[in-house]
């Protein structure tokens, strides 16, 4: 009988011998913490003996069962829409899903009337820094802008606003892999792994229930990244075509935009 002990932080990552050590790390993944675990042997004779220690000293207890549930019982639901006049496209719709399980929100942007099939998507992953406060040290706003723009412009499509921050690690870590880029000049993919991240921690299937909600089965993908066309694919979509984007390079971004490029397989 095992019991995890969680230590933060701590950015040294020893290898993982069973699945429980797996899934201890799963766990603060989930919550957005370091992927950093204490796994200790606790040597209980059984399941009632460990509760009744839990319980005598404060300490939570969770069975690795409820976690593989947690991810197998992952459904979105429509919580609400509106109409949404934005800049570059009077003729809009926002919508909102959220899960029964607790995850943070996620959107659908819906520019225009357009037809469902072969429809254009984009597929943007949150990003406080760049979205909401201009940061120069990434090409998360222009992408998002011009996302709106070229689908105002042309039938319509949909973006669905995906809340993964910083290729999934959370905002906190975010900013820790920043500093690290600028205090110790690391690239975007080191930095997330000096913290034990992968390179790429998202999941795609939130994106794709919502698309299946709004009854999408074939599109036309704005990106740059092969990534997500591969992993869309995964949920039996079929991708039609891919559309690149061509971001402008500032003294602030351009090796993070040479990183995703170089290391993450980007096309521009």
């Amino acid at each position: 009988m095992r019991i995890w002990f969680i230590v933060f932080p701590s950015l040294q990552i020893f290898s993982l011998f069973s699945p429980l050590d797996s899934l201890a790390i799963d766990l603060v993944k989930m919550a957005k913490l370091l992927p950093s675990a204490l796994v200790i042997d606790m040597g209980f004779g059984n399941i009632e003996e460990m509760y009744d220690w839990c319980k005598c000293n404060g300490i939570l207890h969770l069975a690795g069962k409820a976690l593989t549930d947690y991810t197998q019982e992952y459904v979105l639901q429509e919580v609400c829409r509106s109409d949404l006049y934005l800049q570059d496209s009077l003729k809009s719709k926002i919508i909102v899903y959220r899960s029964k399980i607790g995850e943070p929100e996620h959107y659908a942007i819906v520019i225009g009337e357009p037809a469902i099939e072969n429809i254009v998507v984009r597929l943007h992953s949150s990003c406080y820094t760049g979205d909401l406060l201009g940061s120069l040290s990434c090409d998360c706003r222009s992408q998002l802008l011009t996302a709106v723009k070229l689908l105002a412009e042309q039938a319509g499509g949909i973006i669905l606003y995906i809340s993964q921050e910083g290729r999934g690690i959370g905002l906190a870590n975010k900013i820790r892999a920043y500093s690290l880029q600028m205090q110790n000049s690391l690239d975007t993919v080191d930095a997330n792994r000096f913290l034990g991240f992968d390179d790429d921690e998202r999941i795609f299937l939130p994106a794709a229930m919502i698309l299946r909600n709004l009854g999408v089965s074939s599109l036309q993908l704005l990106t740059n990244n092969p990534h997500k066309v591969q992993e869309i694919g995964k949920y039996g979509f079929d991708v039609t075509k891919t559309i690149p984007f061509h971001m402008e390079i500032n003294e602030y971004n351009g090796n993070y935009i040479k990183t995703k490029q170089t290391r993450l397989g980007h096309t521009n």
